[in-house]
């Protein structure tokens, strides 16, 4: 069977949040100021709350019947901003963030927006092969910007 994604539905945001916050935690990329606030603002009922104003805020991807990737987003103004996207570590390698980034651009194009922009750490190397495959580009570098730590903006042109 293979990955499929979705839009999340509200019985789904546990699940998404405690995915969230297992990936949050094993990453390095991140201070521990960063990860705490990251963990505030993600919550489940924060998570459906967002998809009730906005239906393609929260992307699932799916194995096999179980959630193994997210893709967290908002509109900001016409265009989308990418807040995270992430997978299973027992299910890396094998095309989630790459599923869940196509299916974003879709709902970005749905949503009227022109662009999907985003940030990575400058030493998650990681997402950004996976933002290059998927037609992003990196933008600039802010150096001691959010939380005091090095980022790299990137963008994808849609249409």
């Amino acid at each position: 069977m293979g990955i499929t994604v979705r839009r999340m539905q509200p019985d789904d945001a546990p699940a998404v949040y405690t995915l969230f916050d297992r990936v949050l935690a094993i990453i390095p990329y991140y201070n521990d100021l960063a990860k705490a606030a990251e963990r505030t603002k993600y919550r489940a009922e924060q998570l459906v709350a967002d998809c009730a104003a906005d239906p393609d805020a929260v992307l699932v991807a799916e194995l096999d019947g179980a959630i193994v990737g997210y893709c967290i987003s908002r509109m900001d103004d016409d265009l989308v901003w990418l807040s995270w996207f992430g997978a299973d570590p027992d299910v890396r390698h094998r095309g989630v963030g790459s599923a869940l980034l196509r299916e974003l651009a879709v709902s970005a194009v749905r949503r009227g927006a022109h662009k999907v922009w985003c940030d990575t750490r400058t030493d998650n190397t990681r997402s950004q092969s996976v933002l290059v495959k998927a037609d992003y580009v990196r933008v600039c570098e802010l150096t001691n910007h959010w939380f005091g730590q090095d980022f790299y903006l990137w963008e994808k042109t849609l249409g």
